[in-house]
């Protein structure tokens, strides 16, 4: 298995698409970070941690990323010697899995640094409490588990469907269309969503779902995706 994994980070640390999309994700921090402080102008410890809020910010980019790592494959149709080295699909897909968990977490721990090194001296001259220290941990811990569960669903998302264009464009429309639909049936919803989740484990407080029910939310999601992409993958032909 370790191999498996090894053979997989080398993938990810080749090519240009974990780059591009830390790159994004960087950009994405930077500009939510710069807004929220700058224009929302927050005051209370609560609106500070959450100008903080980094893993409201990176689960787009890291759900993208997932996708398109694991449906590459079947894009540029290089599944076949892969399976030739190792026949068992679902190692396969585990070691995958493992591998952009691990630059997820990265990428996640950049984030952090990036927001905090530029967020927190624009807090210290904004009225009002500052963010205690428990907040920043909440913050850092709860953006890291987001980059990990989101790049882990990515990478389920990206098995079962195995078309990039269809993943990446059906995601896009359940965040950006259907998701935002979801209060007109039930609040609750809103929580318990991907895009709801994310931002209660990284730092948004609820009165429907708790940080560590956020959690559970996005490893029931990751659980799940990954659970279908194995099953439909042991019995899909390689082409």
């Amino acid at each position: 298995m370790i191999p498996l994994v090894r053979g997989e980070l080398i993938k990810v640390r080749t090519t240009r698409t974990a780059l591009g999309f830390a790159i994004a994700a960087l950009l994405l921090v930077l500009a939510v970070v710069l807004i929220t402080i700058l224009a929302g102008d927050p005051q209370t410890a609560n609106d500070k941690r959450e100008s903080l809020n980094v893993g409201a910010a990176v689960f787009v980019p890291l759900l993208l990323f997932g996708i398109v790592g694991a449906t590459g494959e079947f894009r540029h149709r290089t599944l076949a010697p892969a399976v030739l080295i190792a026949p068992n699909r679902g190692k396969l897909t585990l070691a995958r899995l493992v591998a952009y968990m691990l630059t997820a977490a990265l990428v996640g721990v950049v984030m952090v640094v990036v927001a905090f090194v530029i967020g927190l001296p624009l807090l210290a001259g904004q009225p009002g409490p500052d963010a205690e220290s428990s907040d920043l941990v909440q913050v850092a811990r709860g953006a890291i588990l987001v980059s990990v569960l989101c790049a882990a669903i990515g990478v389920g998302i990206g098995v079962v469907v195995k078309n990039q264009v269809a993943g990446v464009v059906g995601i896009l429309l359940w965040l950006f269309i259907i998701d935002p639909l979801l209060p007109l049936i039930d609040d609750w919803l809103v929580k318990t969503s991907i895009v709801g989740a994310s931002a209660t484990v990284g730092g948004a407080r609820g009165d429907e779902i708790s940080w560590a029910g956020g959690v559970l939310v996005l490893g029931i999601w990751a659980t799940v995706w990954i659970l279908a992409g194995v099953l439909v993958d042991r019995r899909r032909d390689v082409d």
